[in-house]
């Protein structure tokens, strides 16, 4: 693991350890609030324009000290807080890099692209280290636990691959169109979301299926998991549906958006964030199913949502800005 105390690290004058908590946050947030009054005012407080034409943000990673990763079509960089000055590119794909996962136990950093390959990198030297390649059309995807990669692509397909050797273990099929996302649900268990309107759960051992959920009307493009283990599921039906993974039934539809939802996430009071081309993002309780704030900013699809550790909002929009709201 590296640190910002490693003085043979190229990287050193940025002084940050990967695995230090995600924060943007400058103010206090130890005063007492009603989770009401938390949703009622939150504001949009900073704005970051992305001074690069070729970044729509389809994905992004904020680090400890507010370096950013970013996709920049089939390029990744590494940005300065005000992003303004590219300090880094990774440099090996030859289409869109749809996904970007670091892992912070290592030095590692993963890429999926529409050239259908996974690549991995060494996140301080932008050394290209493997290039996974299997999938026979666009790889949408990537999840990482600690002994497996994890690919879903427009084949199809899903592909585990092995975590420290890079090769692949098993093709799991069964969907009949695009797989747009997946999610582990435990070590065990993976869900899936596909073009053919359905989720399905799988054994990751034997690459069975276990279930099929349905209950959209068109292509499902994103999920999450509540923490008390519902999946959540994103359509590009324009709504949102929570599932009970025990009954294999859908418990509750949120609607609201008025375009694709295109990102969820959960934050540590187990509320629901959605991100939608309608421009907006919205907060959603899970158990009454009531949206209780929509922000609002962009001029552009919101194509991304990340939940810091700070409780802060970061979405990323084709509008080429972050906002961070709080």
């Amino acid at each position: 693991m590296l640190n910002a105390s490693d003085t043979s690290s190229p990287f050193n004058p940025l002084n940050f350890d990967l695995n230090s908590p995600f924060t943007l946050s400058t103010t206090n947030s130890d005063s007492p609030r009603s989770n009401q009054d938390i949703y009622n005012n939150i504001q949009c407080k900073s704005i970051i324009k992305i001074d690069d034409d070729a970044t729509l943000l389809f994905d992004f990673i904020i680090l400890p000290n507010g370096y950013i990763i970013a996709e920049s079509s089939n390029i990744i960089r590494l940005w300065d807080p005000t992003c303004t000055k590219c300090l880094r590119e990774y440099i090996g794909h030859s289409n869109r890099v749809w996904n970007i996962k670091l892992l912070t136990a290592s030095d590692r950093m993963l890429s999926c692209s529409a050239d259908r390959t996974i690549k991995v990198w060494n996140f301080w030297t932008a050394e290209c280290l493997a290039s996974l390649e299997s999938h026979t059309d666009w790889v949408g995807k990537i999840e990482v636990n600690e002994s497996f990669i994890i690919s879903c692509s427009d084949d199809c397909t899903i592909k585990i691959w092995d975590l420290n050797n890079y090769k692949l273990i098993k093709t799991i099929t069964g969907h009949n169109h695009y797989v747009q996302c997946m999610m582990f649900i435990n070590s065990n268990t993976l869900v899936s979301g596909s073009a053919d309107r359905t989720l399905k759960l799988w054994n990751l051992f034997t690459g069975e299926c276990s279930a099929t959920l349905i209950g959209h009307t068109n292509w499902i493009f994103c999920l999450t998991v509540l923490l008390t283990g519902e999946i959540v599921s994103g359509s590009l039906d324009n709504t949102i549906k929570i599932w009970d993974i025990k009954s294999q039934k859908c418990i509750r539809t949120l609607m609201g958006h008025k375009d694709e939802i295109t990102c969820l996430e959960v934050n540590k009071n187990n509320c629901i964030i959605s991100s939608s081309k309608d421009r907006t993002i919205r907060i959603w309780c899970p158990l009454s199913g009531e949206c209780i704030s929509i922000l609002t900013g962009h001029i552009d699809y919101v194509l991304k949502l990340k939940v810091l550790n700070s409780g802060e909002i970061v979405s990323g929009s084709c509008d080429k800005t972050l906002r961070i709201w709080q």
